[in-house]
């Protein structure tokens, strides 16, 4: 938390309890509550007291492997949070509050998905969308489940499975997938897909099934994180990254002219320019069709296309750049980075983004 104005903003800690690596911590929808998961296979729960001190919870062993990613869901479906491990499966927790605290019965495991690789990211649909999960792992697939009654979080169903890559990397290499649904209630239903140093949007048809579109370039490392910006009212999209190579970049993405088309290749405008390095091959389409097959397949009235522009490009952090994360109205965007430093950019008046504070995790910083 920052400190008193007119002082250095810096880090008041706390004690998580973890005996292991903290691979994530995330806020629930109001700001009063944290969720962290670790290495040490547990999930802690804090709640904000009015000193505004955080005091644990609950806690309770929630996987068989190092958990990496733990995401709240929207309040209008209970409260409920997502998990995913290194054991291949995404668990479905649910609260009981007519269980007392600190009783580790009071997270309820309401459902688990159980896959054959592990899960490096998850990510929930926009409350509008219902009570859908992407979770991405390293095989080349997004794997899509949705409960089909939103308010029963102990039923689920596989409705999708995409290929984004036409191999798994090698093992011995270092790897990062991410995923990020759109947040917004136009364009259709979108995700951000980042799969080593490549970033693709893949976008739902008419059909039903997601067709990979435009292509956010000049990665030149592992995308360690995507965020997609809510809206509030702009005609465009801005979606950031952090990236290995150091930097934080963020895009624009412009309705392009509609169009009608039957041809399964992506006529994005992208005016970024290429990115260089990449390791692995172009994405596959969904369902893993080859060209001819695809190319039969009606995609009209499947949506439009955009222009992908690169707005800001950063490299303030000069370390691995590990998350994004935009404010509720997506006029800020907060980045953090093995600098030890959060870092805040705010657009100007002339839509110039620039870095408006930087929080120190280090004393005397």
């Amino acid at each position: 938390m920052p400190s008193q104005p007119g002082k250095p903003s810096h880090y008041i800690p706390f004690t998580t309890g973890h005996d292991d690596l903290i691979h994530d911590v995330c806020y629930d929808f109001y700001g009063k509550r944290i969720v962290t998961c670790s290495s040490d296979q547990r999930l802690k729960i804090f709640d904000l007291n009015d000193e505004g001190e955080w005091i644990q919870s609950e806690s309770w062993k929630a996987h068989d492997g190092s958990i990496s990613k733990v995401i709240w869901g929207h309040p209008e479906h209970g409260h409920i949070i997502a998990s995913c491990s290194n054991d291949r499966t995404v668990r479905i927790w649910e609260e009981q509050e007519f269980e007392p605290k600190s009783s580790a019965r009071r997270w309820k495991k309401q459902y688990t998905i159980t896959l054959d690789v592990a899960i490096y990211d998850i990510s929930f649909a926009p409350v509008h969308r219902g009570l859908k999960l992407a979770s991405i792992s390293n095989s080349g697939y997004v794997y899509i489940h949705e409960a089909p009654e939103p308010q029963d979080p102990t039923i689920w169903m596989s409705q999708e499975q995409i290929q984004i890559l036409r191999s798994q990397p090698p093992r011995e290499t270092e790897q990062s997938f991410v995923v990020e649904y759109c947040p917004s209630r136009w364009g259709g239903e979108q995700l951000a897909v980042g799969a080593m140093d490549t970033v693709r949007i893949y976008r739902q048809q008419s059909n039903g099934k997601y067709k990979p579109m435009e292509e956010l370039k000049c990665h030149k490392n592992l995308v360690r994180g995507i965020a997609w910006a809510p809206t509030m009212g702009r005609s465009y999209h801005l979606i950031a990254t952090a990236c290995k190579d150091g930097h934080v970049r963020i895009f624009k993405l412009t309705e392009a002219k509609s169009h009608s088309f039957s041809s399964g290749r992506s006529r994005g405008a992208l005016n970024t320019g290429g990115g260089s390095g990449r390791t692995l091959d172009e994405p596959l389409t969904p369902g893993g069709m080859d060209e001819d097959e695809e190319d039969n397949e009606d995609f009209e009235g499947s949506g439009n296309e955009y222009n992908v522009e690169m707005i800001a490009d950063f490299d303030d952090h000069r370390k691995d750049v590990w998350r994004v994360k935009w404010n509720a109205t997506g006029t800020i965007l907060i980045s953090g980075g093995d600098d030890g430093k959060i870092r805040l950019w705010k657009a100007t008046l002339n839509g110039e983004f620039r870095c408006m504070s930087a929080v120190s995790s280090r004393k005397g910083e």
